[in-house]
């Protein structure tokens, strides 16, 4: 093991907020994507628990990466 193992940030948590109800979610689903502005695509995912669930979108993709 290094020092830095040891000092260094942890990673990321993987996932993405659920469209429905806004919840992190470590398992995320896609369930479609939409235009942005100009060429750029917004990825819809939701959590398992909504996944046959229809409603509008809750999440921020002003954030999104």
């Amino acid at each position: 093991m290094t020092r830095d193992a040891l000092t260094s940030e942890p990673p990321v948590p993987s996932g993405a907020h659920c469209c429905i109800c806004g919840q992190w979610t470590v398992a995320p689903v896609v369930i479609g994507y939409s235009s942005a502005s100009g060429p750029a695509f917004v990825t819809h995912r939701v959590c398992p628990q909504h996944l046959n669930t229809r409603g509008p979108c809750t999440t921020d993709h002003g954030s999104d990466t």
